[in-house]
């Protein structure tokens, strides 16, 4: 039996969320498919994070170019938040690693404030959210189906898509928000997601709390999320490594330097697998008629979701009105 609807989003993370939230504060019917459980935006920090992002990790974009378009991405989180009912966490990040003022005059360059403290060097404009709440409020009152694509193909005017338990669903406009697992696609759309790189990371989760605010350091951060720290985290390329036991000991090790403590104790490791392209940002747009990506967003998703969610969402509304 083959069902139907108007715009079918695969992949529930961030991006696939985002975009389905905005279609249907719009009043548009949308069917987000994914297979369930823990995907790579559950078990992430929940950083929006402009500042730290553009001075740790640049990318390949000219570095002010990239600064602004980060910061104009955080910039359209207080009405994406209101509009969705998310909590925005506005108390800034801390560096606590070397060269302070090196970092204040490296931040100001690339036009963020940020101030000497007696630690570090306090910065205001990172913000953050709380990942697992924040997927739930934009899932909220949306229609989900579970299960996997394993195909999605033209059919006429509407796209046809197959499920892995032989399930069939006809849709107007399809959003391809996956991690780095890609359905059988036709051949144009194949060669754009070619373009993906998956980037395994690894985050430990104690329930002890070890900073007041996100703390960000020489290879890796510190955030409060609940009443426990979030500890992360592994750059993987390619994906999850097999034996990454040493990676690990390496991230708990610069925490208990950057953190001044002994030991980090007991923690929960969790995974995720990214996708990413070579500029770090994300993929998006209309490959074919009705068939948008929104996906490979590296580390930023969750900074990038409403900025992402908005352009999609407008190509989507412009075919489908035009």
């Amino acid at each position: 039996m083959t069902s139907s609807c108007d715009i079918a989003v695969i992949g529930a993370g961030v991006l696939g969320l985002a975009v389905a939230a905005d279609l249907r504060a719009r009043g548009r019917d949308v069917c987000v498919i994914d297979p369930g459980g823990a995907n790579a935006s559950s078990v992430a920090a929940g950083m929006i994070a402009p500042a730290m992002e553009s001075l740790l990790d640049p990318g390949a974009a000219e570095p002010v170019n990239r600064a602004a378009l980060l910061r104009q991405a955080r910039d359209r989180w207080p009405a994406f938040a209101a509009r969705h009912g998310i909590a925005l966490i506005r108390d800034g990040v801390d560096w606590i690693g070397p060269d302070a003022d090196g970092v204040v005059a490296q931040l100001a360059a690339l036009g963020f404030a940020a101030e000497r403290t007696e630690g570090g060097v306090f910065c205001p404009e990172d913000w953050r959210i709380d990942p697992v709440a924040a997927l739930a409020a934009l899932g909220q009152g949306g229609e989900g189906l579970e299960g996997r694509v394993a195909a999605v193909q033209p059919h006429g005017a509407a796209w046809h898509l197959t499920l892995t338990d032989g399930r069939e669903i006809l849709a107007r406009s399809v959003v391809l928000a996956t991690g780095t697992a890609f359905p059988e696609l036709p051949e144009t759309v194949r060669r754009a997601v070619d373009r993906v790189q998956a980037i395994g990371g690894r985050l430990a989760f104690t329930t002890r709390r070890l900073v007041g605010r996100p703390a960000r350091f020489a290879g890796g951060y510190a955030v409060p999320l609940g009443e426990g720290t979030v500890i992360g985290a592994t750059m993987e390329a390619g994906g999850l490594l097999v034996e990454a036991s040493g990676l690990q000991q390496t991230l708990l090790e610069r925490a208990c330097e950057a953190l001044g403590l002994a030991e980090i104790g007991p923690v929960e490791w969790r995974t995720g697998v990214r996708g990413a392209t070579a500029d770090g940002l994300p993929l998006i747009g209309e490959v074919l008629p009705g068939l948008h990506l929104a996906l490979a967003p590296r580390r930023n998703g969750w900074l990038m979701a409403p900025a992402v969610a908005a352009q999609t969402v407008a190509g989507i509304e412009s075919r489908q009105t035009g």
